[in-house]
């Protein structure tokens, strides 16, 4: 299976898989430069609710998807309130959060369809997008998993839906998670990490004790796959870390919450 790219479109970075796109699947993660926000969002933000101009985020978001010849008017946005909830789109939801953050469909953080002509799109700073292709039922998913969405194991939701709605099996899944804070840079308190190994307590590896404590959300990720069904050959991880790699990532992390947000689409031509 084909890995993971950065692409470079009409001075735009973004990530991308080959092998998805080949087979009609409109995918990127957008990076934070090629865009027309100021400082301390600069450039390329695509959140509408972290302070920046709405006309300026409406042009962001337009900059990107014209990679593909769409319109806002396509795009699908949830809340992202931190839960595990997911929700299947139909066209009937097309423009919902585009341009108004507060149309976004409400109490999610996880989209599916198996419908053409709709964009999923989800908002990152630190936080994990993961992303699923079905390439034989032709659905597509978005899942937003930080650390709370991790824990309620907002992956396995998304497949067991995806199977349950659509007739999917796991097995046959694509998965690919993208850039999210890394355990370099995600050290956590005592008591969280002892509400992790108590929610994960088969799961080796996830929690690193060595100085301080750091905990490896892919990798929890990828453990909660595994156990959904999820062929291990098929799962994907791009393994940059946004606090790391400040020059093409947003950190909420390393700016203290005032900073910009990438966007991830998925959808189906």
């Amino acid at each position: 299976m084909d890995k993971w790219i950065w692409q470079k479109e009409q001075e735009i970075d973004y990530i991308t898989i080959p092998h998805w796109r080949e087979q009609g699947v409109i995918m990127a993660f957008s990076s934070r430069n090629g865009g027309v926000s100021p400082s301390p969002f600069q450039s390329l933000n695509m959140g509408l609710h972290v302070g920046d101009q709405a006309e300026l985020v409406w042009a962001n978001r337009q900059r990107f998807i014209d990679l593909w010849g769409l319109g806002l008017e396509q795009m699908v946005c949830c809340q992202q309130v931190h839960g595990s909830q997911v929700v299947c789109v139909s066209s009937e939801m097309s423009g919902l959060g585009a341009k108004d953050y507060n149309t976004s469909i409400s109490g999610i953080d996880a989209m599916i369809t198996d419908q053409t002509g709709i964009i999923l799109a989800t908002f990152y700073a630190d936080c994990q997008p993961v992303f699923f292709f079905d390439p034989q039922k032709r659905v597509v998913g978005l899942a937003h998993s930080g650390w709370k969405g991790t824990m309620g194991r907002i992956v396995s939701n998304t497949v067991n839906t995806m199977v349950h709605v659509y007739g999917s099996k796991a097995e046959n899944l694509e998965v690919f998670i993208g850039p999210g804070i890394g355990p370099c840079c995600f050290q956590i308190q005592a008591d969280l990490a002892k509400k992790v190994t108590a929610a994960f307590p088969e799961f080796d590896g996830i929690i690193d004790r060595n100085r301080e404590i750091s905990w490896d959300l892919s990798l929890t990720n990828r453990k909660i796959l595994d156990q959904a069904g999820i062929d291990p050959n098929k799962i994907m991880e791009c393994g940059l870390c946004t606090s790391c790699n400040k020059d093409s990532f947003f950190s909420y992390r390393r700016e203290n919450g005032k900073t910009g947000r990438m966007m991830a689409v998925i959808g189906l031509q």
